[in-house]
């Protein structure tokens, strides 16, 4: 097996191998006719383009297999299990004894992984390997015992395989890493449907359903060829690390010691931790916790604000009552807080309101499950609670610190899910074209 490398850091460090300072000194674009000559053979651009365009959607499918360890042990013997979702049956193997072997170090990102399968002795080593241990004598090989291991069958574009599998040395096309990605977490639901079953059959207390977050790397395998790809970018990160306009590297900071020594002594507003949880849930794929906390937030704010308003303008004991008697009346309580305070809660942010909460009673009444095809919908009502949260709480300093370096935080998140829409058919996974 060849060495696996991240698909999307082995694109990155392809495209950044022509520095700026490169550019600037070349010859042939400081010379403005040897540029116009070369901007007349690029041909006139496109009337239109859409990501994906360099690719062949209509080429035949390819029978690839995805490997990915779980988090957690599957307390089974080594077997192959048919899974079935949306109407296709994915052939699992669970693999209980497989191994890492890592060069020089071993990393959260993986990125100096080298071979991933059953515990080898020095002359069993694939040749490649073996090679690469002959030509770098000071390497140290270092092993990493693996939790439970499942490969799935599957398939995948030919095309995309095909520009994927080209001289090694060229810029892999960026559709085609976007569409690798998309191929990955299109399985998760495969996983799920095992795991659930595992549950269901063990009751188990350390398995549970995952996300991107949880399984980040993936094996994307066929023949003899692997490649990788890393799902959420903040894993890839072995060192917190930014670049600064000069080039320089410096460690990434959203505070500093000062400031979080404050906030150590800092009590959070009531809700507070809530929208924190709703927030990071959302970035771990628990889509249904996310409502479920953002909608507790704003109910503690809202409780929290309406007792203080109407304690100011009633006294503390209408206050108390007024809390006890609309327990079960969560509305009233947003009334009697913009009549007392004069605020007016604008009208679209009450509609998201009324949709999130419907969405929370489903989910805790009726065992609702938000599924990965309705990410967005979940991002866009913990993002519009986040924002009724700052109207409640009204308070700028707060405020400055949630809404602050949003740029800047984002650095790591899995930005491009759905990007290729995939579904799953009874004929398997399908992705196509954004529209």
């Amino acid at each position: 097996m060849e060495r696996k490398t991240s698909s999307n850091d082995t694109s990155q460090s392809e495209a950044s191998s022509t520095s700026e300072s490169d550019i600037r000194s070349s010859p042939q674009l400081m010379d403005t006719d040897a540029f116009n000559d070369f901007l007349k053979s690029c041909g006139s651009p496109p009337a239109s383009y859409r990501l994906g365009d360099d690719l062949d959607w209509n080429a035949p499918w390819v029978e690839i297999k995805l490997q990915v360890e779980l988090p957690f042990w599957l307390f089974v013997e080594n077997t192959t299990l048919q899974v079935e979702v949306g109407g296709h049956e994915f052939p699992v193997s669970i693999h209980m004894e497989y191994f890492e072997l890592y060069a020089n170090n071993i990393s959260d990102s993986k990125n100096s992984l080298i071979y991933q399968g059953k515990f080898l002795k020095d002359d069993e080593m694939p040749e490649n390997i073996q090679e690469f241990k002959r030509l770098n004598p000071t390497i140290h090989l270092l092993w990493r015992k693996a939790k439970s291991v499942l490969t799935i069958t599957t398939r995948c574009n030919e095309d995309v395989w095909l520009k994927r599998t080209k001289d090694p040395s060229s810029v892999t096309p960026q559709s085609v890493i976007l569409y690798f990605d998309e191929l990955c977490r299109a399985h998760i639901p495969v996983l799920n449907k095992l795991v659930q079953g595992y549950r269901l059959a063990t009751y188990d207390p350390f398995a549970f359903e995952v996300a991107p977050w949880d399984v980040p790397y993936w094996m994307i395998k066929r023949d003899s060829k692997a490649y990788s790809c890393i799902l959420v970018p903040y894993k890839r990160w072995d060192h917190p690390i930014s670049k600064r306009s000069d080039g320089q590297l410096e460690q990434l900071k959203l505070t500093n010691a000062d400031s979080l020594r404050t906030h150590l002594l800092t009590s959070p507003h009531p809700g507070e931790l809530e929208l924190l949880d709703a927030i990071n849930f959302m970035e771990r794929g628990n889509y249904s916790d996310a409502i479920r906390r953002i909608t507790t937030a704003i109910e503690a704010i809202v409780c929290a604000v309406t007792e203080k308003v109407v304690s100011a303008k009633e006294g503390p004991e209408a206050a108390k009552k007024f809390i006890k008697d609309t327990r079960v009346n969560f509305y009233s309580r947003i009334r009697k807080y913009t009549q007392l305070s004069g605020r007016v809660f604008p009208d679209f942010q009450q509609k998201i309101l009324d949709q999130t909460r419907k969405l929370r009673h489903r989910i805790v009444h009726a065992g609702y499950r938000i599924s990965p095809a309705e990410r967005g919908l979940a991002q866009k009502y913990v993002d519009c609670g986040c924002w009724m949260f700052n109207w409640f709480e009204n308070d700028a300093e707060r405020c400055n610190v949630r809404e602050r370096q949003i740029v800047l935080r984002s650095l790591g998140r899995e930005m491009t899910y759905n990007i290729f829409q995939s579904q799953i058919t009874p004929e398997g996974v399908t992705l196509s074209q954004p529209r």
